[in-house]
């Protein structure tokens, strides 16, 4: 009875989202073309009584710049992070990006169009292909070259996976710990649940290997604080500052040698 009156409550009283599409105001295909973000009086909480998270805070970022956020625990990183999404809604100010103000576009024409690689970036039950493209709107080609890049494999001139997977080099196999044995990473490579498979820090790659088929020209990466090996850690490093040079990248840093060559540092 109890869970019946909270689902009653929920229904009710629940703030809904705002619209995923607004068809008079949809920006163009390929918005955003490159990622010049204008961040004005932004301010936002959690609640109506609730304090401040941000308080009025306005930024410039050119198109392609590499920007590190930094602070202490609770002042506002991750928020910031949520607002180019509308997690959550902002109380006042705004957020424009290519010369569209965020608030104004609907739900879908906004989060289809930037990328987030969260600290555990999510991967489905499937393979590596349907994670990458999940609506199949890309070819093969284009998703071999996108793991390529990301260093999860040597090589893009597949003929077919099965002579592929008997020749070519890869950087990361996937480990089987019930059958205790390696496998390469192949397009119809199964992914368990949670991409349970693979260390976070492969995790990480293939999100960034999805942002790469993407094309997104904004990410908003938020840097895993668990422990990652050596090697995995230069990689997602090489991948920011190679792979994504012509795309703008915000990443909330908890180590500050990851973003000391960054363009700007904004401290919070």
């Amino acid at each position: 009875m109890n869970s019946v009156e909270r689902l009653v409550y929920y229904c009710d009283n629940l703030e809904e989202e705002a619209e995923n599409i607004v068809l008079e105001n949809r920006p163009l295909s390929g918005w955003p073309a490159h990622g010049e973000i204008h961040i004005k009086n932004l301010e936002i909480k959690y609640g109506p009584d609730s304090p401040l998270v941000l308080k009025g805070i306005s930024v410039d970022i050119k198109a392609a710049e590499k920007i590190g956020i930094v602070g202490r625990t609770g002042c506002g990183k991750s928020t910031l992070a949520m607002s180019f999404f509308r997690f959550i809604e902002a109380t006042s100010g705004s957020i424009v990006i290519d010369n569209i103000d965020i608030s104004t576009i609907g739900l879908k024409d906004l989060r289809s169009n930037i990328t987030i690689i969260p600290q555990d970036p999510v991967l489905f039950n499937g393979t590596i292909r349907s994670n990458l493209d999940p609506f199949n709107q890309h070819v093969d080609l284009e998703l071999w070259n996108a793991l390529y890049r990301v260093h999860l494999v040597k090589t893009v001139n597949f003929t077919s996976e099965k002579e592929e997977s008997e020749k070519s080099e890869v950087v990361y196999s996937i480990s089987d710990q019930k059958y205790d044995k390696q496998e390469p990473i192949m397009l119809d490579s199964p992914i368990k649940e949670n991409g349970s498979n693979f260390s976070q820090g492969q995790r990480q790659l293939i999100a960034m290997a999805r942002a790469l088929v993407q094309h997104s020209k904004l990410i908003i990466m938020d840097e895993a604080t668990a422990s990652i090996d050596f090697k995995t850690d230069y990689l997602i490093q090489t991948t920011i500052r190679d792979v994504f040079k012509d795309s703008t990248v915000i990443t909330i840093a908890h180590r500050l040698r990851t973003v000391v060559d960054y363009d700007r540092i904004l401290v919070m």
